[in-house]
């Protein structure tokens, strides 16, 4: 079989219009167009089917963590097998595409325990991916973290969705849910008990200012650490009853400036280096004045992440989104980072 530089370098041999007649063991040329247009299209595809996983495997998650908050409603017990197969999933997908950590980080958003429990576990296993876990203490990490919430279940409706300030029993009354949400745990049998230990840790914060226990430093499991702070901050990029959400990166901004010392520096630097300095669905505007949302993050180039362009200088939307590799031109960059009002 003839090499790809041998076919290119006989490109343009045979006539216009025609491939010409070929002499005996004479390789046959290949245009450029047609190598592009099928590199193109195999990029195109191999995207979509990345996009239609991710999307897959998060619509699962939701299916599966239904029945699970709603059997720990009813005392009743459930099994792991759904979530554990979804962890997997996770861990996968994200190993080759950021579309589960653009839709962990968007605006919209389901039921607040469920859609917090998956938030928290996408961006648990980003934060391990940067800190170069194994694949086995990425799915580890994920599993913890995606039941880390449970407890949250057996809270009061009115409780969770309450508009104003909580009164002392009713905080009394949510810090109770990292031992509640242990003690269901524990019920599923001794396989499960290192789950526990981690999902009562959450909360604990290095200075010794979380709960349940008021733990420290080293006393806190690493998974705890990051779960925990993968767990604020998607708390802080969605509305609560109580608040606005916050921008991603007024997020990061709030981690760095007021809570910086609830969190390990090394998990809390990991974070920021994962989600760079326009995290993504950080909506931006150019220099150019056209609108866009950052989409794919570049580790090399951290202010020149690749954006999703979709309103022209007018604000206009475009008929047709178009992505913009800030890292591979000089003339365009960002210059604002754009407020929900701002967009519009």
């Amino acid at each position: 079989m003839a090499r790809l530089n041998e076919l290119v370098r006989n490109q343009g041999d045979s006539p216009v219009g025609g491939m010409g007649q070929l002499k005996k063991g004479e390789p046959q040329s290949v245009s450029f167009k047609s190598i592009e247009a099928n590199v193109t299209r195999a990029s195109v595809e191999q995207d979509a089917q990345l996009i239609l996983d991710a999307d897959q495997w998060h619509a699962k998650a939701e299916m599966e963590l239904s029945p699970i908050v709603g059997a720990v409603r009813q005392a009743q017990q459930f099994s792991l097998d759904g979530v554990t197969q979804v962890v997997r999933g996770f861990v996968d997908s994200l190993s080759k595409s950021d579309r589960l950590l653009v839709k962990a980080i968007s605006v919209e958003r389901g039921g607040l325990v469920i859609s917090n429990l998956l938030n928290t576990a996408i961006m648990s296993i980003k934060i391990g991916m940067g800190l170069k876990y194994t694949h086995d203490d990425l799915l580890r990490l994920g599993l913890a973290a995606i039941l880390h919430d449970l407890g949250m279940g057996l809270i009061p409706d009115d409780i969770l969705n309450k508009q104003g300030p909580l009164s002392p029993v009713e905080r009394n009354l949510i810090k109770q849910h990292p031992e509640q949400g242990a003690q269901t745990i524990r019920h599923l049998g001794e396989d499960a008990a290192w789950v526990a230990d981690i999902v009562v840790q959450e909360h604990e914060r290095v200075g010794g200012q979380g709960y349940p226990r008021g733990l420290k430093g080293a006393e806190i499991h690493e998974y705890a650490q990051i779960i925990g702070l993968a767990d604020t901050f998607e708390a802080l990029l969605h509305t609560r009853p109580h608040r606005k959400r916050f921008l991603p990166h007024d997020a990061v901004r709030e981690l760095v400036i007021k809570e910086k010392a609830l969190f390990s520096t090394r998990i809390l630097k990991c974070l920021i280096q994962q989600f760079s300095v326009f995290p993504l669905g950080t909506r931006v505007q150019l220099n150019t004045g056209e609108i866009g949302e950052v989409l794919e993050l570049n580790p090399q180039y951290p202010l020149r992440p690749i954006v999703k362009v979709y309103m022209d200088p007018g604000r206009v939307a475009l008929r047709e989104t178009r992505l913009q590799d800030l890292s591979k031109t000089s003339l365009v960059h960002i210059t604002e980072v754009l407020q929900d009002d701002q967009q519009k």
